[in-house]
């Protein structure tokens, strides 16, 4: 039998996404294609998957034989076309990097490669989907598959079909989903950057704030922490995610060229870095060189003591950009409170999600914070937009419905 007839799902793109996929979909006992520009850069992807089986086994989470069969199901190939003719594939996903022609031209080749009913999906955290949809013929199998690293690991997805998705692809979208046990929430519509994302990048920004502004690096992480009732590590998180991902998202939602994009109506400069830091973070970003968050920082920075008033003053700022960007993407008809917070505690393993925190503390309270913060951007000349619809619930004092 032709190898590729086992395959029922390809992922494209072999960075740690792309085979922290592949290996989500394998240990679901899922036939998987993965593919890669090169042959170097698969057996890096595999070797990554050897070592997370490894450790899994040495975790007593698989044992030898079911480890092998997982690694088994997962198809390397440098070949596209190859791996899109296999008569049982169902489904694509995009994992490549954030660069919006590489990934139309990837569109392209796989409109011209997979059979018709084939199922497109785009992993992409924060270009904007439709644009790669366009790139097709067939826009209405198309559409936003957004998962959390590590996928293999992480149980939380979102999900969205784009304006000329058909069901029946959204329908394929949620099966696989759900096969591979994530906990999925589909978006009401589709935004770029999602919902997670918006709240995650947002709170990585504000964390990398408080460094330029002088907070040491303990009093931002123990911030955090005491925020979400998890240790957070968002600077460590940055590092994790990279220059290159942060970069990116943090141009995408910040483009001056396309004002009309509700994205850039509703957040304004807010997700814009400081001059100086933002050349920075270009300059590491192009460099590709492993340093530091703090070699980013603006040098002859004050530094501020670390102690408990000043853990909690940046706990404060943490909890009122949740609040912001959590209630603006319920504004924004993206999705429910109840759904935020389920997939802010799959995603990022918060004990409680956002509106549960605001019901923690009350409206007003949580009103409050989010105006403080407020005020103090627009000192920092940044925007902070308060969503009428928490002030609403502020002014009726009522609980969110969750």
């Amino acid at each position: 039998m032709n190898v590729w007839e086992e395959i029922e799902v390809a992922v494209v793109g072999t960075g740690l996404m792309g085979a922290g996929l592949a290996q989500a979909f394998a240990q679901n006992g899922v036939g998987v294609g993965l593919v890669g520009r090169r042959s170097e850069s698969l057996d890096r992807a595999m070797s990554f998957v050897g070592f997370e089986l490894e450790e899994a086994v040495r975790k007593g989470i698989f044992t030898p034989q079911q480890a092998e069969n997982v690694k088994r199901r997962i198809h390397p190939s440098i070949n596209l076309e190859e791996a899109c003719r296999g008569k049982n594939l169902r489904l694509v996903i995009e994992s490549v990097s954030e660069n919006l022609t590489l990934k139309k031209e990837l569109f392209n080749w796989l409109d011209e490669f997979c059979a018709p009913p084939v199922v497109l999906a785009t992993n992409t955290s924060c270009l904007d989907a439709e644009l790669l949809a366009a790139a097709t013929r067939r826009p209405e199998r198309v559409l936003w598959m957004h998962f959390f690293f590590p996928a293999h690991k992480n149980h939380a997805a979102e999900y969205a079909p784009l304006s000329r998705t058909a069901e029946t692809g959204v329908d394929t979208a949620a099966l696989y989903l759900s096969g591979i046990r994530k906990t999925a929430v589909r978006l009401r519509r589709y935004r770029k950057g999602g919902v997670a994302n918006i709240i995650f990048t947002a709170l990585i920004l504000e964390a990398v704030r408080m460094l330029d502004e002088g907070f040491g690096t303990s009093s931002v992480e123990g911030a955090g922490t005491a925020a979400f009732g998890e240790p957070v590590q968002f600077v460590r998180l940055l590092q994790s995610v990279g220059f290159d991902l942060a970069a990116s998202c943090l141009d995408s939602f910040s483009d001056p060229s396309a004002p009309e994009h509700p994205l850039a109506c509703a957040y304004d400069n807010f997700f814009t870095l400081p001059p100086g830091l933002g050349e920075k973070f270009r300059e590491a970003r192009a460099s590709g060189k492993l340093i530091s968050v703090e070699q980013l920082l603006t040098p002859g920075t004050t530094a501020r003591p670390d102690n408990t008033p000043v853990m909690e003053l940046l706990k404060r700022r943490f909890l009122a950009v949740a609040f912001m960007t959590s209630a603006e993407v319920v504004e924004a008809g993206l999705i429910a409170p109840a759904d935020v917070d389920r997939l802010c505690q799959a995603a990022f393993l918060w004990p409680q999600g956002p509106f549960a925190l605001m019901n923690k503390i009350g409206l007003p309270s949580a009103l409050e914070l989010v105006t403080q913060k407020m005020e103090l951007s627009h000192r920092q000349e940044i925007n902070f937009p308060v969503p009428r619809v928490l002030i609403q619930q502020a002014q009726k004092n009522e609980p969110w419905l969750l």
